[in-house]
């Protein structure tokens, strides 16, 4: 909020990007809020408080219609086998976070434009988080800033927020668990690559859903489906063609919170302590971190 005022009383043009702690699964109960009184509906409260702080600033620095306000999830909720009474359950989609599943990945995702974006809009289209990067910087007017020496992932969806549904320029997603390719999404329909159903191996389109009609991935369709299989098969071979291409880097390994460029004073300070605690090891941590294993691994590995 200090950023925010800053800038705006300077009259600069500014970005923030801001990840709240929404849930602290070790912290005790919160002070409770809502009727049910559980830890999830209590940081939706606590988060909902501090959006409409975050709004009514934008409000009274005189920027709300000068300004984009967009806010999502990361990942489905952690319904694997949480103590009862949590909250975190899946409702219209099946699963919750690492699964390929909708309910894994399709999240809640919300942009706020004053005067620019149509209010009340339902949109069904699909965004990708990588999508973010292209649409502000074009909305900002800064193209020539993109790096011309990588790859960039995000399509510009400026189009999808001025103008509504139906102006997506993205139609598709690859779903990964890990490094491996476990799913694909055309529109409507999705294809699982990895599959527990056994016609699935068959490649007779056992592993073929309909989104509109089974939202829980549970009732694969052999037909209608069938004809798309080679459809999505091209996607497939294309995507990996593109991966041969341009490989993913390799996972980087180090210290937490050290090493950062333009670090708050506060993560500055963790990154101090860390070092100093560090010292005096029979072991080098840095060193436990960047050696590979030479026994098979079963910690969680998010890819890239």
């Amino acid at each position: 909020m200090k950023f925010i005022r800053k800038n705006a009383e300077a009259e600069k043009p500014f970005y923030v990007q801001y990840w709240p702690n929404w849930l602290d699964f070790l912290a005790p109960d919160i002070e409770r809020n809502k009727l049910n009184g559980g830890k999830v509906a209590e940081a939706y409260h606590r988060l909902d408080t501090f959006v409409g702080l975050v709004m009514d600033e934008l409000e009274s620095l005189g920027i709300a219609k000068n300004t984009i306000f967009a806010a999502m999830a990361d990942n489905g909720p952690m319904v694997h086998n949480l103590p009862p009474g949590w909250g975190m359950t899946q409702i219209m989609f099946s699963g919750g976070k690492g699964d390929i599943t909708e309910g894994g990945v399709r999240v809640p995702a919300f942009a706020w434009w004053p005067g620019r974006f149509g209010g009340g809009q339902l949109v069904s289209d699909i965004v990708h988080v990588t999508d973010l990067f292209t649409t502000f910087v074009t909305l900002a007017g800064a193209t020539d800033h993109i790096p011309r020496d990588r790859i960039i992932d995000g399509n510009n969806q400026s189009s999808l927020l001025l103008n509504g549904d139906t102006h997506s320029h993205r139609d598709y997603v690859h779903i990964y668990q890990g490094h491996t390719l476990a799913a694909t999404v055309k529109g409507r329909y999705k294809q699982h690559w990895i599959s527990s159903d056994p016609g699935a191996a068959s490649g007779i389109g056992a592993s073929f859903y309909d989104l509109y009609q089974d939202p829980h991935e549970e009732n694969p369709h052999l037909v209608p489906l069938i004809h798309i299989s080679g459809q999505f098969n091209i996607m497939r071979k294309r995507h990996e063609l593109l991966k041969e291409q341009y490989p993913d880097k390799p996972n980087a390994r180090g210290v937490p919170l050290t090493g950062l460029s333009n670090a708050r004073r506060e993560t500055l300070a963790i990154a101090e302590r860390l070092e100093r605690n560090l010292q005096g090891l029979p072991v080098s941590v840095q060193g436990i971190v960047r050696r590979q294993p030479s026994f098979e691994l079963h910690d969680f590995d998010w890819g890239e």
